[in-house]
């Protein structure tokens, strides 16, 4: 009886396995029309995700309650306003994520084909991946505090600084995309609704920026505040410099596709960065009661940033994995080679000519059934011949997004530990700002570059 019962539970378990591995994944998403390759991503997307909800599901009073009460103290870390739980929950949880993705990035170098086993690591064992990412959370929280804090100083603010960067490259490639792709719908469609949504997008980013860059100088730009003032005019006449130089005459010959358009994008981006830059600032109450930053401890400013960069976060997740991971000659395991080949596998799983000859004979002999030629995995397998992304530049991107969600949801809280007295200080300095604000200052510069790249350089294909 114990055998059939342990039978019947081994049963129950395969399928279970099964239920949430690759076939059933793929047959789930190809209701939608989607391929293997898409799936996966749509796979780890979803895992993001959930890792964005419970990493700022940890900062709520209750998880705190349950953590104390867990660890029996062994991970409590007083701070000057309570205890540290939420942010060193956040640490844990993001670095569980980023050990995963630093794992599968690792294992899956060099995989140009779904016909290296190593793929089924990628796109299937959904049910081991989801155990060894909740595994991993729960080691985490078995980790002294001081690792904790030395990984968030010393790993996750520079993967985080990497991730804007990332976020700025990508951020250009979309500017020039969208306004390229709705100018080519409109020139083969000759259809106004595509001008109109560029000319609308156009014009609604630049008057954002206009209406941010008047409540910043409202709210955090007061008379005597002169490096909030600096931060904020710095901004606005590079935004402006860098719009005249994409309508320039010169720029336009060589490129007539740019314009004001990218421009706009451009801007609205830097606004933001310098809109969260003084917003997350230290707040100086001068002599005559004014205040720098009177939304500091705005619990509501606080929320409402952590949404803008989520949302700018899985928007450059959705763009990386759908434009940036699947460009050749990225980390050594792109899908295609430096001449826009395909790099097909040297030995095939695929019949061999003679072999399909003597199979179409027998089908037309009536000895086996047409239907018996086509294997319904290969139409759901887009990868066969090549992967459509680099896995492992793939996995990359999300470890940095990892890091860089970590000093999100912490509003980049630096915490230095006392030894002596086993408390904590929170720094909420100016190294945050400096980081928003230097990554403005890029972003325009990269994009002005893009601009005149062809004019100082003309012997170089761009």
């Amino acid at each position: 009886m114990a055998g059939i019962i342990a039978s019947i539970g081994a049963s129950i378990a395969t399928n279970f396995a099964c239920c949430v591995g690759r076939q059933t994944l793929s047959c789930c998403f190809s209701m939608c029309g989607a391929r293997n390759s898409s799936a996966s991503r749509i796979g780890y997307a979803v895992m993001f995700v959930l890792t964005s909800l419970l990493a700022y599901a940890s900062t709520s009073d209750w998880f705190e309650d349950t953590i104390d009460k867990w660890s029996f103290g062994y991970l409590k870390l007083q701070c000057p306003h309570g205890s540290c739980y939420g942010t060193l929950s956040v640490y844990r949880i993001c670095l569980a994520n980023s050990t995963l993705h630093a794992i599968l990035a690792a294992s899956l170098y060099n995989v140009t084909s779904s016909r290296d086993w190593r793929a089924n690591i990628q796109n299937g064992y959904w049910a081991v991946k989801t155990a060894l990412w909740f595994g991993l959370i729960v080691l985490c929280f078995f980790i002294p505090n001081s690792i904790i804090l030395g990984w968030a100083i010393s790993f996750a603010s520079v993967g985080a600084f990497l991730f804007i960067l990332v976020q700025i490259v990508l951020l250009i490639d979309f500017a020039y995309t969208i306004s390229e792709v709705l100018l080519e719908w409109w020139e083969a469609t000759e259809e106004r609704k595509f001008l109109v949504v560029l000319i609308g997008l156009t014009f609604t980013s630049f008057l954002v920026s206009l209406i941010a860059t008047g409540l910043m100088y409202a709210w955090f730009g007061p008379a005597p505040c002169h490096m909030n003032q600096f931060f904020i005019t710095f901004n606005l006449v590079l935004c402006v410099i860098v719009t005249l130089i994409s309508i320039a005459p010169a720029v336009q010959e060589v490129n007539p596709k740019s314009g004001i358009a990218q421009a706009s994008m451009v801007v609205l981006y830097a606004t933001y960065l310098i809109a969260t830059s003084v917003s997350s600032s230290p707040d100086q109450v001068l002599e005559d009661g004014t205040r720098c930053n009177p939304l500091v401890d705005n619990e509501g400013t606080r929320t409402t940033g952590i949404m803008l960069g989520a949302l700018f976060t899985f928007c450059s997740l959705a763009f990386t994995t759908t434009r940036a991971a699947v460009q050749s000659n990225v980390m050594g395991g792109a899908a295609v080679g430096g001449g826009g080949e395909v790099n097909a596998p040297l030995l095939s799983s695929q019949p061999s000519a003679g072999r399909n000859m003597h199979l179409n004979d027998a089908v037309e002999a009536g000895a086996i059934r047409p239907s018996s030629l086509s294997d319904p995995d290969d139409e759901m397998d887009d990868e066969a011949d090549g992967v459509s992304y680099s896995y492992t530049f793939f996995h990359i991107i999300f470890m940095l997004a990892s890091y860089y969600l970590a000093e999100l949801i912490t509003n980049w809280e630096v915490l230095t530990l006392d030894d002596g007295t086993g408390q904590s200080e929170v720094e909420k300095g100016w190294s945050a700002v400096w980081v928003k604000v230097v990554s403005s200052w890029i972003v325009i510069v990269l994009y002005g570059w893009t601009l005149v790249a062809p004019i100082v350089l003309p012997d170089r294909d761009w």
